[in-house]
């Protein structure tokens, strides 16, 4: 492979990522919304904004199928010193500090007493994982690495055949399985706990194993998948079958065939020019966003009583704007403190 292969290959990891960070902002924003004012919508925008929250569901999964491509590569080398001063460090700290940042936030918005308790209250909140619900990314990918290197002895040592199979293992146990538990006990199982490996090995194989997959079969997964969650959504608050709720969660299989797609049509991409540019920025960004723009979805939401359902679709684009907009500006300009450049 050329180096400008290389380097169109890795752009597709940017794009994909900087495209999931806008997802998340959107799926945050919406499903806050669609939360905080329940009780005053119709049954038109609570079908829709449950819709759009949950086909934004590919987003999280996209960023660990890239990160498998990434590290399960058995040509990138990763001892362990680095697997713990670059990627488990990294996150460790930015942990703790969004936890402190968000005890802080609250209390000052809450208007919380001043006391050494309610300042310790995040340290509880960090090693419980009762801080914020979004930074149970950074558990996951720090648990996610830990175990990398087993992963990684995995991925070199397996045949096209051998990952094929563990793909279909964890499709079967972790994903259809646990859907028909939803109406009637099933006694088998593995000893694995969450879909997400099969995420790292499926970007993994896609990328490095099956490079070429059909543009068709791509999208085929993202259409049908989309529309389905789409109709089954729909489906959902008409009938109230409650059990249709785990079509929409990650281990979901309409999830694992959106994420797929996705990333097999994202990643393949060529991008020129300013949408190249401005792409590998949001990417460069994307973490610092996914943590702050929390903030801004509370702010403009919850305290600031701003309700996008008054301004219907234009409305929710521009906050959805304003926040990622203003969720760049200030991870852009940490990113020129040096301490801080090296782990946002």
């Amino acid at each position: 492979m050329t180096a400008a292969q290389t380097r169109a290959r890795e752009d597709g990891f940017s794009y994909l990522r900087a495209i999931a960070c806008i997802a998340i902002i959107v799926l945050h924003t919406v499903f806050s919304s669609s939360l905080l004012y329940q009780d005053s919508l119709t049954t038109v925008e609570r079908v829709v904004s449950d819709a759009v929250a949950n086909c934004m569901m590919w987003a999280v999964p996209c960023f660990v199928m890239v990160t498998g491509a990434l590290l399960l590569n058995p040509a990138k080398e990763l001892r362990y010193q680095k697997l713990f001063g670059k990627y488990v460090f990294r996150i460790a700290v930015l942990l703790v500090v969004f936890c402190l940042v968000f005890r802080v936030f609250d209390i000052f918005m809450d208007h919380e007493p001043l006391t050494a308790g309610a300042f310790l209250q995040g340290f509880y909140e960090l090693f419980t994982g009762t801080s914020w619900s979004h930074l149970w990314y950074l558990y996951l990918l720090i648990g996610l690495y830990l175990l990398m290197p087993f992963y990684r002895m995995v991925a070199k040592h397996s045949r096209e055949a051998d990952l094929r199979y563990l793909l279909i293992v964890y499709v079967i146990f972790l994903s259809l399985l646990p859907l028909l538990e939803q109406w009637v006990d099933c006694g088998f199982y593995i000893h694995v706990s969450t879909i997400y490996p099969f995420y790292l090995f499926c970007g993994y194989w896609i990328h490095k194993r099956n490079p070429q997959m059909r543009a068709g079969i791509a999208w085929l997964l993202l259409l049908l998948s989309t529309a389905l969650l789409v109709v089954l959504t729909a489906v959902r608050l008409q009938t109230g079958i409650a059990q249709l709720e785990a079509l929409w969660g990650y281990s979901s299989i309409l999830v694992i065939a959106q994420s797929a797609g996705f990333f097999a049509l994202v990643t393949r991409c060529k991008g020129r020019g300013i949408v190249r540019r401005i792409l590998l920025q949001i990417d460069r960004c994307s973490l610092g966003i996914y943590l702050i723009h929390m903030i801004f979805v509370r702010l403009f939401l919850r305290y600031w009583g701003f309700n996008p359902y008054e301004g219907g679709v234009l409305a929710f684009v521009l906050l959805i704007v304003v926040i990622f907009a203003i969720s760049f500006g200030i991870t852009w300009l940490l990113k020129w403190i040096p301490g801080v450049r090296r782990i946002l």
